[in-house]
């Protein structure tokens, strides 16, 4: 199923409006200018805005508002979920007690090589690249705490 821009443009506005709402109680930090509600304030900010660039987009084609394109085949499918899901109830469970770095090198690792078939080594390096950047982004520029779990001694 396809559906017109301006459909998926009105969802992703209407998600990153939801998102501004529901972080404008988060308090800021002690003694910083950034809060809580900082980074989900900009992710809603660049989704409404990209939302509303996709509705006008989709309302000057005149597509047609849905139209099915081909036949999704069930299984891969509900494999693919299945991944998902898994990943993320390993993530929840395997951090707090192995750390961050491993479970998400091993999980995207694992993920990447499930879906692109290119090799265990591409899917290695990508999974390392995409960990690293996550925690230097969350752990070191937003403060945000990942568990460093096994490699504690290592990081710090």
């Amino acid at each position: 199923m396809r559906t017109c821009d301006a459909v998926s443009g009105t969802i992703a506005a209407a998600l990153g409006a939801a998102l501004i709402v529901a972080s404008a109680d988060l308090s800021p930090l002690p003694r910083q200018v950034y809060g809580a509600g900082t980074f989900p304030k900009v992710v809603g900010a660049l989704l409404l805005l990209m939302g509303g660039l996709l509705v006008i987009k989709g309302l000057r084609q005149r597509q047609a508002w849905v139209r099915w394109s081909s036949k999704v085949a069930g299984r891969p499918f509900l494999l693919a979920l299945a991944a998902v899901v898994t990943s993320v109830v390993v993530y929840v469970v395997l951090t707090p007690l192995v750390g961050f770095p491993l479970v998400a090198v091993t999980l995207l690792t694992l993920l990447f090589r499930a879906y692109h078939r290119r090799g265990w080594g591409r899917a290695l390096l990508i999974a390392v690249v995409a960990t690293t950047a996550v925690w230097m982004l969350f752990a070191q520029l937003l403060h945000v705490p990942l568990e460093p779990g096994l490699l504690e001694q290592v990081l710090y």
